[in-house]
């Protein structure tokens, strides 16, 4: 591991985690809506390069020399994963509090920071703060508006735990003490965690509630394909692979709130695969992945086309058609 700290920040309020992995096309954008940002304290911005292949990290360095207070780099020798890398990037901040921003969004809302930690400051007992957020379909260029929601029908881990919210991780703020005594950043290190946001929000969520503010900050630039957004059957297959183990890891920590279940898990991810089977009208694949799922408890109307030929193209031309009435 390489760290290029060049003339840090000496009392930074808060610190900016940037995992970085493979966006020299993207990152600079991220860095700009960061710097940039209007506030009345000090702030760092640390950027941790997963082994990039491509010119990301000449692209970092050249940030570092323009800004060379606030940016500081660490560059790893060999990829160990985005749980990791954040891990590593936090153990570094030196901030009262620390934010996200993954290398492919960046934060529109130029007083993001000051916004949020005004908040924090007047409200102690907040530990974990998130906000609105837009989603920038990088595809179409199209951007649309998303408000942050938490099931809070249910206890606040079970919510995460089941899926019941929606909010981008490049709107949270938390305090970076109470991040460090609740979080085992040795941890995802250790296991070369895949995940690094909703490890942190199950265990945080076991602690403390997350405050919505009811603003717009930051945006989540959906790439045509990512780590998060797999295209290929063997992509989803290694990304669920490394995945499952920080899903056990969490299970483990609360096994009474959140038990580990494994026919649950191979069942989201046959779904998954399921359903790329449909987007690439590939009925072979389908055939497999659905007859996986034949012994599930829920089996729905996509689940029972993918054993006939004849219903699975009709089922894609519906999709096709629902696709085309919603982008009009």
């Amino acid at each position: 591991m390489i760290i290029n700290f060049a003339f840090p920040t000496k009392n930074p309020l808060v610190s900016v985690v940037i995992p970085s992995y493979n966006r020299a096309d993207s990152v600079g954008e991220t860095i700009e809506s960061i710097i940039f940002q209007q506030c009345n304290f000090d702030f760092e911005i640390i950027i941790g390069d997963d082994c990039s292949k491509d010119n990301t990290r000449e692209v970092l360095l050249n940030y570092q020399q323009q800004f060379p207070g606030q940016i500081k780099l660490i560059f790893h020798e060999q990829n160990i994963g985005l749980g990791a890398n954040w891990a590593t990037c936090v153990k570094e901040c030196l901030g009262k509090y620390i934010c996200n921003c993954d290398n492919d969004d960046y934060w529109h809302n130029p007083n993001k920071l000051q916004l949020q930690v005004d908040f924090m400051e007047s409200h102690p007992s907040e530990n974990v703060v998130i906000t609105n957020h837009r989603c920038h379909h990088r595809d179409t260029g199209v951007i649309n508006e998303e408000k942050a929601w938490i099931d809070r029908s249910m206890p606040l881990q079970q919510a995460f735990f089941h899926g019941h919210e929606r909010f981008c991780n490049a709107t949270v703020m938390y305090r970076k003490d109470f991040l460090f005594n609740h979080v085992n950043l040795d941890d995802y290190i250790k296991h070369q965690f895949t995940l690094q946001d909703w490890n942190t929000w199950m265990i945080l969520s076991a602690y403390t509630d997350f405050y919505i503010m009811p603003i717009s900050t930051a945006t989540f630039g959906m790439e045509t394909e990512s780590i998060t957004r797999p295209k290929t059957y063997e992509s989803i297959i290694n990304r669920f692979t490394k995945e499952k183990e920080c899903y056990k890891y969490v299970c483990d920590l609360f096994p009474i709130e959140c038990p580990f279940d494994e026919n649950g898990w191979n069942s989201y991810v046959n779904r998954l695969l399921l359903s790329l089977a449909y987007k690439k009208y590939d009925f072979k694949s389908a055939k497999i992945f659905g007859s996986l799922l034949l012994s599930t408890n829920n089996i729905n109307l996509k689940i029972k086309c993918s054993t006939n030929a004849l219903m699975f193209y009709g089922y894609c031309m519906a999709l096709k058609i629902k696709s085309k009435i919603v982008n009009k």
